[in-house]
Order: structure tokens, then sequence, then C-alpha cells
């Protein structure tokens, strides 16, 4: 984990009541010590901070959800449709086709025939919505970004326990 110098991080003035003093925007004293701050406040903030990261996280995770869910919903249909043309086609097909074929050959080949030839087309249209389906992934970006920001409150939290111990 890189670390900043002062002069790259931005800071804010805070005021608890015991005066002003300056705080970069990770919350650390312009020296970089937390010993300062009661631990009241640091944990306070450390507090709100994860719900401002976990409402951000989701966010992103119902952004995500949502666009899987409309890739879903295609290849459903898709799926769907797929089912109601075969069944379309069995009727209205295997009838003619049957008779047709039945001047030729045996009234049982030319049922096979229509038959094989009804599944294929079938397995067609069902294998194409099963592939739009697959495009279906998890939300990455949210699980990596959820990894990052338990690393940063793991951290966060130890280097805040070090350093109230260290000086207790």
């Amino acid at each position: 984990m890189e670390t900043q110098s002062p002069r790259s991080r931005s800071y804010r003035v805070v005021d608890d009541g015991d005066g002003a003093r300056t705080v970069s925007e990770d919350g650390f004293a312009a020296d970089g010590d937390l010993n300062e701050r009661p631990l009241k406040t640091v944990v306070s903030e450390f507090l709100d901070q994860g719900k401002q990261l976990l409402r951000a996280e989701l966010k992103l995770a119902r952004t995500e959800l949502r666009a899987e869910a409309k890739k879903a919903t295609a290849g459903s249909g898709m799926l769907a449709a797929g089912a109601v043309v075969l069944l379309l086609g069995a009727m209205a097909l295997v009838a003619f086709l049957v008779i047709a074929l039945d001047a030729v050959l045996p009234l049982w080949a030319s049922a096979l025939i229509v038959t094989v030839l009804l599944l294929a087309v079938g397995a067609g249209v069902a294998s194409a919505g099963a592939k739009r389906l697959k495009t279906i992934h998890a939300p990455t970006k949210t699980i990596q970004t959820l990894k990052e920001d338990g690393q940063w409150a793991s951290t966060t939290m130890r280097s805040a326990k070090s350093q109230m111990h260290g000086h207790a």
C-alpha cells in the first residue's frame, strides 16, 4: 500500500471541542497521529465512513445486478419464444409432412423423419437461448471493491488500535 506524503494529501480543519486542528481526508491528524483524537471520535468516524462505504457498495451492486437481469430477461424471452415456435411448428408441420411423405414412404417412416427434423430445429433455438443466458456474470466490480473495502477497514482499525495502545 502506498503512503502519501503530507503534501499530496488533502486536509480539512476539524473542531471537536478541544480546539481546531488540521486533519487529512483519511481521518489522520496532519502529523499522522491518531492519538491526539479521542477513541470515541475515531471509532465514530470509522463507523460513519463504513456506513457510507456500504451504501456505495449496495448502489454499485444494484446497478450491476440490473444490467445482468436485463440480459437474463432477453435470454429467457428467446428461450420461451423458441419453445412456442417448437410447439406451433410441431403441430402444424407434423400433420402436413407426415401426410406428404406418406405418399412416398410408409406412414411410420414419414412420421419419424418429421419428428427428427422438428427436434433438430427446436434444439437449435433452445441452444441459442441457453448461450445468451450463459453471458450473465456475478457483480465482479462489487465483489472486488468489497474485498478492497474490507482490507481498508481492517488496516484502519489495526492502525488506530496500535496507535491507541502504543501511547496509552
